[in-house]
């Protein structure tokens, strides 16, 4: 433990002197950013996972950033540590009431005492009292809002407790939403879907970025292996995400019951968060089809325990009905491997630079990929992975995220000119 303090200790020092030589505008037009959002923590769904890294790039341009939340202190302080974040970047709130509403009274008294210490409010995800936090800063400085809503206000997302987000939207979220001086979407795919929700604010279309060190890392497959107990022989299909009915791992599930003869040295790890009691509907589908041989459950993996998985894959696979960017595609491009995934994920560059298979929703579709997959040589899909990482390391860093955030930033306090990454 007193190496890894002093690990980080070592980086923050590191980074703060890399930021005194760094001789570029983002050191002449300081931000002093507030990211608010419910949770960046194991509780955030994905969404804190995008956050530590946008907040990390953003220091590194040496901008002045916190985020608050409603994490708890003891991992906030973690977070910290393991995303080489400065000393007191995440700051906590505890909640009254349910959880996944995040009221905080706590936050809501220091948004007023402290309302004119920040620039501007970046707002990462929808549908809890954070959003009434930042209407209310809205409304009293009149400086410029962000909302990030990573998914939120996807068809299928708006169809999930519709009735609790009817209410939201007549309390705070509409005003939220409408005022908002600019919106951030991951994707063109997500932008139209804000116009289809009858948002007509100037859009940024920015999409989240991979660190330098998750494409510098090389996990320890074996390690994995000895993990979940699987031979070396075995060639893996890598799901990693939430277990929920909007992944359509049942069509995945089927499309394999077609192609068993030739899975014979395959086999499906499902790493990820059990929600809604899915995993259950799913393990009775793989006992009917008779593929209790072909498929595993891991449970959710972290950090270095994420990096091994992706280090002993073969093939990453993402059958979902929709997605806003797919964050675990770029992990999975960055880390290497090549993927399979369905055109509900916004990533037409998987066909375009020869990295994997990008599909219709259909059993059809994701059993002749994964046919075709699954029957190439290591090399050749070792190959395609090259060519996923060359993509991720060109296109899609932390550093470019945070860049076209800070020139967004400054466009919207009147410092700088129009990014072109934006839509009106």
């Amino acid at each position: 433990m007193l190496n890894y303090i002093k690990t980080y200790v070592e980086n923050v020092e590191k980074a703060i002197v890399k930021n005194r030589e760094i001789g570029n505008d983002y050191l002449m037009n300081k931000v002093r950013i507030l990211h608010l959002t419910s949770f960046v923590g194991k509780r955030s769904f994905g969404i804190g996972y995008g956050t530590l890294n946008l907040l990390r790039g953003q220091q590194s341009l040496a901008q002045k950033v916190t985020v608050w939340s409603c994490d708890s202190e003891v991992e906030a302080r973690q977070l910290e540590m393991q995303n080489q974040l400065h000393p007191n970047t995440i700051r906590t709130f505890p909640i009254l009431g349910p959880s996944r509403l995040a009221y905080s009274p706590s936050m809501g008294l220091a948004i007023t005492k402290q309302i004119n210490e920040y620039d501007i409010i970046h707002q990462n995800g929808l549908w809890t009292a954070i959003s009434r936090l930042t209407n209310r800063w809205r409304s009293q400085t009149g400086k410029p809002t962000v909302i990030a809503p990573h998914g939120s206000l996807d068809c299928h997302a708006l169809r999930r407790s519709i009735w609790k987000k009817r209410l939201a939207l007549f309390l705070y979220e509409r005003e939220n939403l409408r005022k908002a001086t600019c919106l951030h979407a991951l994707s063109p795919r997500e932008a139209e879907g804000f116009r289809a929700f009858g948002l007509c604010n100037p859009i940024a279309i920015i999409p989240a970025g991979i660190s330098e060190e998750w494409l510098q890392s090389r996990g320890n497959a074996s390690a994995f292996r000895q993990r979940i107990m699987l031979p070396e022989e075995t060639r893996i299909l890598l799901f990693l995400g939430r277990i929920t009915p909007i992944k359509n791992l049942p069509m995945l599930i089927r499309s394999m019951a077609n192609l068993k003869s030739i899975l014979v040295n395959w086999k499906l790890i499902i790493a990820g968060v059990n929600e809604f009691g899915h995993q259950k509907e799913l393990e009775k589908l793989i006992k009917k089809l008779s593929l209790q041989s072909y498929v595993k459950f891991t449970g959710p993996l972290y950090g270095s325990e994420k990096r091994d998985a992706f280090a002993a894959a073969d093939l990453f696979v993402l059958p979902s009905y929709t997605e806003n960017f797919a964050q675990v595609v770029a992990e999975a491009l960055g880390a290497g491997v090549p993927v399979l995934t369905t055109k509900g994920c916004p990533w037409e560059e998987i066909v375009t630079e020869s990295c994997g298979w990008w599909v219709e929703i259909s059993e059809e579709s994701i059993g002749q990929a994964l046919q075709e997959a699954i029957q190439k040589p290591r090399a050749e899909l070792c190959e395609m992975g090259a060519r996923g990482k060359k993509l991720i390391a060109e296109k899609y860093t932390i550093k470019r995220f945070a860049e076209q955030t800070i020139d967004l930033y400054n466009w919207l306090l009147g410092r700088g000119p129009k990014p072109d990454f934006v839509v009106e």
